[in-house]
């Protein structure tokens, strides 16, 4: 929960220089500008938005047909993960799972970094030409205590000879407050997705 001891002091500045209004007028106005920020997240009627999405996309030399026989395999995690991702984050070890058909599981292993060990288990809840879509059954790694992910939605098509891939991850942010966490959080997704696209959605031996 945000500290609010600042605010007395502020409040005190404001009224010993009501003789010299031009002089209080910067430090009150930061005062009503720095107050909602300050309360954002300590019940809910002053919260922002937690329901977050965020994009990735990337080209793939490859074939959609090979983007969709890549996206059937177990997840790949032999890719070296991006240097924020490594920053402390708990970090893929092992993947099982493969198929595309709805009831299809994905079950990521994460270890090391902050917290326990633990699983994020998924399964394929949808698929259409150059779409599927992923929903999360169950998550007991570290990453709950920042960030709830909902589903990842997956598509491809071909743009001349190379396929055009986009990576959605829908998530809820647990952290507050949102002007300081969110940006990061959105920062550390979009760079997940992104990872994704290349370890899963790409044919091995194509960088």
């Amino acid at each position: 929960m945000p500290s609010l001891w600042p605010l007395p002091g502020w409040l005190v500045c404001c009224q010993k220089r009501v003789d010299k209004p031009r002089q209080a007028i910067l430090p009150c106005i930061a005062l009503i500008a720095f107050l909602p920020m300050s309360l954002e997240g300590t019940r809910p009627a002053l919260s922002f938005s937690r329901d977050e999405q965020v994009t990735a996309q990337r080209m793939v030399a490859a074939s959609p047909q090979e983007v969709e026989n890549a996206l059937r395999h177990s997840p790949r995690i032999d890719r070296k993960l991006p240097p924020y991702l490594r920053m402390g984050f708990p970090r893929p070890t092992e993947a099982h799972g493969e198929g595309l058909e709805p009831g299809a599981l994905r079950r990521v292993h994460f270890a090391g970094g902050e917290g326990h060990p633990g699983d994020l288990v998924l399964v394929v809840t949808g698929l259409s030409a150059w779409h599927v879509r992923f929903r999360m059954v169950s998550n007991d790694t570290k990453v709950t205590h920042w960030l709830e992910f909902k589903e990842a939605d997956v598509q491809w098509h071909a743009v001349g000879n190379q396929t055009e891939v986009t990576w959605t991850l829908r998530y809820r942010r647990l952290l507050d407050p949102a002007w300081y966490f969110g940006p990061w959080e959105r920062y550390g997704v979009r760079l997940a997705a992104d990872y994704l696209i290349q370890a899963n959605a790409t044919p091995a031996g194509i960088h």
